[in-house]
């Protein structure tokens, strides 16, 4: 089952990652970014109370102290990642998001090993470095970056990376210290959190704009359905990845979430996209297959 959830999980992110890129050429400014972000979290704080209403028992919503914590801990690197991959895409850093997102899988992996003596076995280390490589081929060396990344560059990818790797730990914390924990409870918590941070900076950015524009609004008239989309397709992947963190361990889950999302970007952006695939992309894809294969069948 494990393996079933974490299918869906990717095939959710791979229909957010459609939409994402439809609608990157009307969301350009970047308090309009935030606010888009802002209402996808609200959106999910609507959909995950929804889900624990059908499940029948709102009294789930009467959390602990620990709980608390550990969504506090999702919802908030959360919207640190949001914030700093916001900031690296405006600084055209984006083209190597996928290399630092890679090396954030060594987060969970490094902390669950440590906390609940998941074993990472050698053939699981081989595999993430193939799988390192072939993010490397596929986007650190991308002729479309002709300039150098600046320190502040690096250092914004480094904390998108952490903070998806703390993301993706608190879901494995989750499920191990909360006893027949819900996933929808989990999620409902994370996108409150994260929904509170991001309105804060919205309201930050928005004080320091003197243009005293609603850019947002319009903004949100023309892709509000995709946003509304995206937004159930990050519930889906965020519920779904915690239901396989509490089956699969993180030395798989993790680099073959990521290592699937990368294969299957490729091929969304060749079929919807026209784009085409350099021998770069190829090697690649086949080198990610491969790292996978290491992961899981030997």
């Amino acid at each position: 089952m494990g393996y079933l959830f974490l299918l869906l999980a990717l095939l959710s992110g791979s229909v957010k990652g459609y939409c994402g890129k439809r609608t990157s050429g009307c969301v350009r400014e970047y308090k309009d970014a935030m606010f888009t972000n802002f209402i996808r979290m609200i959106f999910c704080v609507v959909i995950s109370l929804a889900l624990i209403c059908v499940q029948g028992d709102a009294g789930l919503l009467k959390a602990d102290i620990k709980v608390i914590l550990i969504t506090m801990l999702s919802g908030v690197t959360t919207s640190v990642f949001v914030v700093a991959w916001l900031i690296s895409v405006r600084k055209g850093a984006y083209m190597m998001l996928d290399v630092f997102l890679m090396m954030g899988v060594i987060v969970p992996l490094l902390l669950s090993s440590a906390m609940f003596g998941e074993t990472i076995h050698m053939n699981q280390w081989i595999g993430l470095a193939i799988l390192f490589v072939a993010v490397l081929i596929m986007g650190s060396y991308n002729n479309s970056i002709k300039e150098k990344m600046s320190i502040g560059s690096v250092i914004l990818l480094i904390i998108c990376g952490a903070a998806n790797g703390l993301t993706d730990f608190s879901q494995k914390l989750f499920t191990h210290i909360i006893d027949g924990g819900n996933a929808a409870v989990f999620n409902f918590y994370t996108y409150v959190f994260s929904a509170i941070v991001l309105l804060v900076v919205f309201g930050a950015i928005k004080i320091k704009d003197r243009s005293g524009a609603n850019s947002e609004i319009d903004v949100m008239r023309k892709v509000g359905i995709y946003v509304l989309i995206m937004s159930i397709c990050l519930f889906v992947n965020s519920y779904f990845k915690t239901k396989a963190a509490a089956i699969l361990p993180s030395a798989k889950l993790y680099p073959l979430n990521q290592g699937a999302s990368l294969i299957l970007s490729s091929f969304m952006s060749m079929i919807f996209f026209k784009e085409k695939l350099t021998v770069k992309c190829i090697i690649g894809i086949i080198l990610s297959f491969i790292g996978l294969l290491v992961i899981n069948l030997l």
